[in-house]
């Protein structure tokens, strides 16, 4: 062979090669509910469905707050502090936390968890971190709602720390679109509302018109902040549609990385994946829909993140387990944890997990709970919890708290193997020696072939 040849081969097999690597995530259970239906708990929960990443103890490792427990990170093993906070209570197969994440908010340099209910709760409270175990994490409202779907954060009023915008799941009497300020001192946190538009299920954050400002994005418009949002009216621009109810959060991303900020949304309680692509032409703002996937659904809740290291958000979402008790449209699919490498435009699908979870109505009692059954839930975070430098996903759902830990692309070195050797199987006997004396069908000895 040539050696120009041979070179342009060995390139060619080594981009398909890098193009084709793939992180391994290795899924790890740190927590779920205990299937034992005589006691009314299932594979399937009650168990929270959202959890927060923080450094709750202060030693310098990533930790878990998942619903009433904390799970202190020692060096890959989980150990669960159950009961630290109020809320979060069980109701039937549900538990009252639709979102929570960590915030610093009485600024103390300890990480405090801000989480929300809509059963119980109704509406939003702040955990403060007493900065020793063992002692209650004491709690504060600070919204009221009569029906409430989540809050998520980032940086509303562009003074460069986070606040919190709050969803509502539909518009009723006294409420609005609403986001809380974050104070430098008691009680913290601010109300604003403006406006009623846009008050349904699912939000988000992102700077839509390039300003440098950060946005608020609905399923039906978006609110474009004024120069200083705590002041100032803010003005609704109706340039979409999205059709049902909208994943929480909704994400703002550059995805065909044409300068312009794009939406990325799902469908929560019905099939759909979906992107909008923003326009401009002749001073004028439209978006054009996208569709990502059409036959999954229950896309609740997605985060950005870098998991396959070139350094450019990843799309991680997933179905939520049975959010409405088997009512919702193809609750008894396939569950599945997704994650989508963003290639301009182009999202390709690369599964984490994926699992049947059969619904037999006249057998029911029968259904055996199934194995790695894994639930997006309703808020998944991104982040490196073993310090690695590679990012991992933490999604905790109906059917438990997991980690699925980033060990690198594919193919992984090679590692011994489990399996026993084929000699210590009572009824093993070689058959690679030519001059083995073959079997017939009739039992007789086959005349021997020399090679």
């Amino acid at each position: 062979m040539l050696p120009y040849l041979r070179r342009a081969i060995l390139v060619f097999l080594g981009t398909v090669l890098l193009a084709a690597a793939e992180p391994l995530m290795i899924p790890v259970r740190v927590d779920g509910p205990v299937h034992n239906p005589a006691r009314h708990t299932f594979w399937y929960g009650p168990f929270s469905e959202c959890a927060s990443v923080l450094d709750a103890d202060g030693d310098g490792d990533l930790d878990i707050a998942a619903g009433k427990n904390w799970y202190e990170n020692q060096a890959g093993r989980w150990v669960r502090h159950s009961s630290f906070r109020e809320g979060a209570d069980r109701n039937g197969p549900e538990t009252d936390n639709n979102s929570e994440f960590s915030m610093d908010v009485n600024r103390d340099g300890r990480p405090d968890v801000v989480a929300s209910g809509w059963m119980f709760m109704r509406g939003v409270f702040w955990y403060e971190n007493p900065g020793r175990k063992g002692v209650p994490w004491k709690a504060a409202r600070i919204h009221s709602a009569k029906n409430n779907e989540g809050v998520i954060h980032g940086d509303i009023d562009g003074d460069g720390d986070d606040d919190i915008l709050v969803n509502h799941w539909a518009l009723a009497p006294g409420q609005g679109m609403t986001w809380l300020e974050h104070l430098d001192r008691a009680p913290w946190m601010k109300e604003h509302v403006i406006g009623t538009q846009g008050e349904v299920h699912g939000n988000g954050l992102g700077d839509i018109n390039g300003d440098g400002r950060t946005d608020i994005v609905t399923p039906v418009g978006w609110y474009e902040a004024p120069p200083r949002p705590a002041e100032q009216a803010w003005t609704f621009h109706a340039d979409y549609k999205f059709q049902g109810a909208a994943s929480h959060p909704i994400l703002v991303h550059d995805v065909n990385e044409d300068g312009r900020a794009d939406i990325i949304i799902g469908n929560a309680h019905a099939h759909g994946l979906a992107w909008l692509e923003q326009k401009a032409a002749g001073g004028q703002r439209s978006f054009v829909e996208h569709w990502v996937e059409r036959d999954f659904g229950g896309f609740h809740t997605m985060a950005l993140g870098d998991l396959n290291g070139d350094g450019k958000p990843d799309l991680v979402t997933g179905k939520r387990l049975f959010p409405h008790h088997g009512r919702d449209v193809g609750e008894f699919e396939p569950l599945f944890v997704f994650w989508y490498d963003i290639q301009g435009g182009r999202f390709v699908r690369h599964v984490l997990s994926y699992n049947h979870t059969p619904w037999y109505p006249e057998f029911f009692s029968m259904n055996a709970p199934p194995t790695g059954a894994i639930g997006i839930g309703m808020k998944v975070n991104v982040a490196d919890m073993d310090r690695d430098g590679r990012n991992d996903v933490v999604c905790a759902g109906k059917s438990g708290l997991f980690v699925f830990y980033n060990k690198g692309s594919m193919p992984s070195p090679r590692v011994p193997s489990m399996l026993p050797p084929e000699e210590t199987y009572p009824d093993w006997a070689p058959w690679t020696k030519w001059d083995a004396a073959p079997k017939r069908l009739d039992g007789k000895a086959a005349p021997k072939k020399r090679p």
